[in-house]
């Protein structure tokens, strides 16, 4: 188990020996805590389980996550910090993430700075902006299905029960934050949830005035199941759940699952097998994330010309619009149409040109809402709680950046900046920019696929962003009715962003403008998670975080690094060359494309619940 002397010198930078006594071998959770901790523990010779830590070690060499440490931390095949030194005055975090240094040594010099780098000027409004929400705005979400905690619990819908004992032994094959269970009660329920209050947040609009009473909005819903073959009986679940629990006066709804994007691609595509595979919204997030910004194209060149925008909410999130009129004076409709930003142009701090064809809200949490709309949804971080006992923080810690960027930019009282740092939801994008830069987040994206679309559109002298949207912001209730679902996935999710660690700093290795100038672009918090040593740095927050967390966080995560590092040194360049020639062809063909046979057509119609 012998690694080089540099491995050895960060990591008793980041755990003492007095650390150790919280690390016992016979306090770990279970074997796998227990590797985990044997591992730290051989490189401190004069710790009292030094001895059965490397007897553990030999006994278990051919042992998966033993593989995964060897091979992340292994100095011949990775790279690593050179020369480095515990007497060094150099904070840890200098090395693995300098955001977070900076951002918790000067917090409010951090702040300016950020908002002195997202300043525009010259900003020239878009001259045929949105005049109406209801008719021009295609209205996006996604929805996430997976299978049932109980099989047999009486919540699962009858009409789905017996095809679903078939799933009752099938491996899971996707992972989300927090999917919606089959046997979910109603009040837990995300899709009971999001379509109730955004029907009433329409019905809000009609009593304002600004739409009529028989207006509705359309909402495309895409569906994606942790299962493969799931996804008729998600489709039956929803319908299901929808038909007997709502009554929704003000909204279309329409579901597009992984079988209708293959068939809208092969119908676009025909014969050609080389775009399988590509649009879909099964798997990584990124998929369905760039699905349902072209949907906007699709619907714009088949169903309806005057629906020239889509706008992205999360089913968790809510137009609080009493709130909303109240603290800003207008409900959502109005603020919507006071965007005339949204798809004008500028000029930023460094003189390049920007397309604010995309849209940024904010959130803020439904705990915090009665403080002030404008309260963020993330907290700076207390350094002597994060850091006192030995975790993968003191390593890495990019709620520093994260909290930050949230307080400066997405809390901007002001709509004269763009926009790096967006979340999921509360986005839109201009069917114009899906035109002009084929836009997308790469299929191999599954953690902040919202802040990676834009990079694939960045160029050396212009590029497309979002625009501010001052006064759109959602309240995030999430924790409000989804907690068990967030912590059955808590690991899935640390896993994923260990993931992204690894696939954000290949793919900006492989960007036409080069690492150091995208990781200064996405400054702070996005940037926090591009490092020059994606397999040390997501190796030591596996090895730490799994020291506690055992089997369920280790074994599920030595399997997915080690199948995510191979891919990034072996695909990862190639597949992405793949999707945007694919996203451009997929742009160049649906405005050449004239659905003569109704087919396409007929795909939305029957999507429609």
């Amino acid at each position: 188990m012998q690694q080089t002397n540099n491995f050895e010198k960060i990591l008793k930078s980041v755990i003492s020996e007095n650390d150790l006594l919280t690390l016992s071998l016979d306090d770990a959770n279970d074997e796998f805590s227990k590797l985990c901790r044997a591992f730290i523990i051989q490189f401190y010779q004069k710790n009292l389980d030094n001895k059965k830590s490397l007897s553990l070690l030999n006994s278990e060499k051919n042992n998966p996550v033993l593989k995964l440490f060897n091979n992340f931390f292994n100095e011949n095949k990775i790279k690593t910090p050179k020369n480095f030194s515990t007497k060094s005055d150099k904070h840890i975090w200098e090395i693995f993430c300098p955001e977070a240094f900076e951002a918790s040594i000067k917090p409010e010099e951090v702040k300016d700075k950020i908002l002195k780098k997202r300043k525009l000027i010259k900003i020239n409004e878009n001259q045929n902006f949105l005049k109406n929400p209801v008719k021009e705005i295609l209205f996006l979400s996604n929805v996430l299905i997976t299978t049932p905690s109980d099989f047999l619990s009486t919540n699962i819908p009858l009409e789905i029960k017996d095809e679903l004992k078939n799933f009752k032994n099938v491996k899971q094959r996707f992972w989300y934050d927090h999917p919606i269970p089959l046997d979910a009660l109603n009040y837990e329920n995300e899709i009971i949830y999001g379509l109730e209050n955004l029907d009433r947040a329409i019905a809000f609009e009609v009593k304002r005035g600004n739409i009529n009473n028989t207006d509705k909005i359309n909402l495309i819903l895409s569906v994606s199941v942790t299962h493969i073959g799931l996804e008729n009986i998600a489709l039956k679940y929803i319908k299901t759940i929808i038909k007997k629990n709502l009554n929704l006066k003000f909204i279309n709804v329409f579901l597009f699952d992984e079988d209708v994007c293959n068939n809208i691609n092969s119908i676009l595509f025909s014969t050609s097998k080389d775009t399988d595979n590509i649009m879909g919204v099964n798997g990584n997030y990124g998929r369905h994330y760039t699905f349902l910004k072209y949907i906007l194209l699709i619907w714009n060149k088949i169903v309806d010309k005057d629906v020239r925008y889509s706008f992205k909410i999360d089913l968790d999130q809510v137009f609080d619009q009493e709130i909303l009129l109240k603290t800003t004076g207008f409900s959502i409709f109005e603020i919507f149409k006071n965007q005339k930003n949204w798809g004008g142009t500028a000029i930023d701090y460094e003189g390049k040109k920007v397309d604010l064809g995309l849209l940024a809200g904010a959130l803020v949490n439904k705990a915090d809402i009665s403080k002030s709309l404008f309260t963020p949804d993330v907290n700076r971080p207390k350094n002597n709680d994060l850091l006192k006992n030995p975790s993968s923080k003191r390593i890495f810690c990019p709620e520093w950046p994260q909290s930050l960027s949230t307080e400066a930019e997405l809390m901007y009282r002001l709509d004269n900046i763009q926009r790096i740092h967006v979340t999921g939801g509360t986005t839109g994008i201009t069917v114009d920019s899906l035109v002009k830069w084929a836009p997308f987040t790469p299929s191999f994206v599954n953690r902040a696929e919202d802040q990676a679309f834009v990079i694939s559109s960045i160029k050396e002298e212009e590029y497309l962003s979002h625009c501010h949207a001052k006064d759109l912001v959602m309240r995030h209730d999430k924790h409000a009715f989804a907690q068990k679902s967030i912590e059955m996935s808590k690991f899935g999710k640390e896993i994923g962003n260990l993931e992204r660690i690894l696939i954000f700093s290949y793919y900006i290795q492989i960007h036409d403008l080069g690492f150091e100038i995208l990781k200064k672009h996405l400054w702070p918090f996005t940037s926090s998670f591009l490092t020059q040593y994606p397999e040390l740095l997501s190796g030591l927050i596996f090895l730490i975080d799994g020291s506690h967390n055992g089997k369920d966080y280790v074994s599920l995560g030595s399997q997915r690094l080690v199948d995510t590092q191979i891919f990034c040194q072996t695909q990862l360049e190639k597949q992405y060359n793949i999707e945007k020639l694919y996203w451009r062809e997929f742009v160049n063909r649906v405005e050449k494309f004239e659905d003569s046979n109704g087919n396409i057509k007929s795909l939305i119609n029957y999507s429609k619940v």
